[in-house]
């Protein structure tokens, strides 16, 4: 599933030590390189960073394309 400005995502801790996922990190999709394959995320901890979009599994899909300021 592709991931698009909007959606709400989460990155979970996979290891083989605990039994089920643990989630790490929650947050907005700000932005998207397709080219890189890449999305700009606002975390739950405020940090706004590039992470390859893999890392994030999508828990809520946005409705509508947000229109976020190119600069923030």
């Amino acid at each position: 599933m592709k991931l698009q400005k909007g959606d709400l995502v989460a990155c979970y801790l996979i290891n083989s030590d605990l039994e089920e996922e643990a989630l790490m990190q929650h947050g907005i999709v700000i932005d998207v390189n397709s080219t890189l394959e890449d999305v700009l995320v606002l975390d739950n901890y405020g940090d706004l960073r590039w992470w390859g979009e893999n890392r994030w599994r999508v828990l809520k899909k946005s409705e509508k394309t947000l229109d976020i300021p190119e600069k923030i």
